[in-house]
C-alpha cells in the first residue's frame, strides 16, 4: 500500500516533459473507458477509483455487546449481497408496475415470484433467525419501510398478515420497523453494511 502511494505521488509530482516519454492508450475496464500510460514496457493504469468509507469498529461497553457486534458484522457480511439484491427488485418492481391495473401488477409479481423462488429459496432457507432478522433490516432501513408493509404492497393485505402471523414463531415482528435507536448494537452494524453505496 505504501509503495502505490509513493508511486502515485511520483506521478503527481513528475513533470510534463517526463509524462511526455510515456505512451498513451485508451481501453476499457468494466465498462468504464481508462487511460493506461506504456514506456518500456512498464504500463500504469490511471483511473479513478471507486469512493470508499473508512470506519472504525464500533467500541461497546459491556461483553455480551461487543460480542454480539460481532456476530452481527459477519451475519450482515453474508446477507448484504441479498440485502441490496432485494432493495434494487423492490425498485425495479415499483417502476415495471406504474399504469398497470391491479389485476396486471399480480400477474408480473407472481411471475417474478417464481423465478427469485428458484433462485433465491435454497440460499435464503440457510439463513439462521439472526441472519433473517438482520437482512430484513437491513431493507427497512433502506426503504423506511416495515416488511409488512413491503408484502402488503407485492403480495396483498392478506398475506402479509399471514407472514406476520408466521415469522412470529421466529421472533420477528414484520409490522415493526427498523427504527434507529432501539438496538444500538443493531445501528452500529446497520451503518457498517450502508446500503446506499451500492445502490446509487
Amino acid at each position: 500500500m505504501i509503495r502505490l502511494i509513493a508511486l502515485l505521488l511520483c506521478l503527481i509530482s513528475t513533470p510534463a516533459f517526463v509524462m511526455s516519454q510515456y505512451r498513451e492508450y485508451t481501453t476499457t475496464v468494466d465498462g468504464e473507458s481508462v487511460k493506461i500510460l506504456v514506456k518500456e514496457g512498464d504500463t500504469i493504469v490511471v483511473a479513478e477509483l471507486e469512493r470508499i468509507s473508512v470506519t472504525a469498529p464500533k467500541e461497546f461497553d459491556y461483553s455480551d455487546d461487543r460480542e454480539r457486534y460481532a456476530k452481527y458484522r459477519r451475519y450482515a457480511a453474508v446477507v448484504y449481497p441479498y440485502a441490496v439484491q432485494g432493495v434494487r427488485l423492490y425498485h425495479q418492481l415499483k417502476k415495471a408496475a406504474e399504469g398497470k391495473s391491479r389485476r396486471e401488477k399480480r400477474k408480473l409479481y407472481r411471475e417474478i415470484e417464481k423465478r427469485l423462488e428458484d433462485e433465491f429459496e435454497k440460499p435464503l432457507r440457510n439463513l439462521s433467525r439472526t441472519q433473517g432478522l438482520i437482512l430484513t433490516k437491513m431493507m427497512e432501513r433502506t426503504l423506511d419501510k416495515s416488511f409488512y408493509d413491503i408484502v402488503k404492497e407485492m403480495k396483498g393485505g392478506w398475506s402479509a398478515t399471514y407472514y406476520n402471523e408466521f415469522s412470529k414463531l421466529y421472533g420477528y415482528k414484520l409490522k415493526h420497523k427498523y427504527i434507529y435507536g432501539e438496538d444500538e448494537v443493531m445501528d452500529a452494524v446497520l451503518q457498517d453494511f450502508d446500503l446506499t453505496k451500492d445502490l446509487e
